[in-house]
């Protein structure tokens, strides 16, 4: 049996797929119903630690991480770091409900490209991920007006 991938890549089609790590369960439900009706194959983590498995699972197969930054078991900066390590080419999304200019600055060195400060609205968040992933973005910093 093929999986999603492997029949995506044998019809020239390249399917996006999205990690989601969340610990709140219904925003991590919501993002995952937005993303699939979207025609995104979704991955779904409650904490740090289960986001980095799949990480080194899928590698490079995983085209977008759309993280929460506090996170159990694993923090998101910490997740961040790591998941670029496995797979430089990553494009990430970073959310927090304690965001500030300090952590958006820092989210940049880490190679984010984007971050939300919550509460956000998952359309946007939507919005953002296909024109990162479509436009083949730089990170927020890097971008020209």
């Amino acid at each position: 049996m093929l999986t999603a991938i492997a029949m995506s890549e044998k019809s020239g089609v390249k399917v996006q797929t999205v990690l989601i790590s969340e610990d709140e369960t219904e925003i991590r439900e919501l993002l995952v119903v937005l993303f699939k009706a979207e025609g995104f194959r979704v991955f779904s983590a409650g904490d740090g630690q289960a986001a980095l498995d799949i990480v080194q699972e899928y590698g490079s197969a995983i085209t977008l991480l759309v993280t929460d930054l506090g996170l159990p078991k694993l923090g998101g900066i910490e997740l961040i770091h790591k998941a670029l390590q496995i797979n430089p080419g990553l494009k990430v999304i970073a959310a927090s409900g304690f965001g500030h200019a300090n952590v958006r600055a820092e989210l940049l060195r880490e190679g984010v490209a984007e971050f939300f400060p919550k509460p956000f609205s998952p359309v946007d968040l939507l919005v953002t991920a296909r024109r990162l992933l479509d436009e083949g973005a730089t990170p927020a910093g890097d971008q020209q007006g």
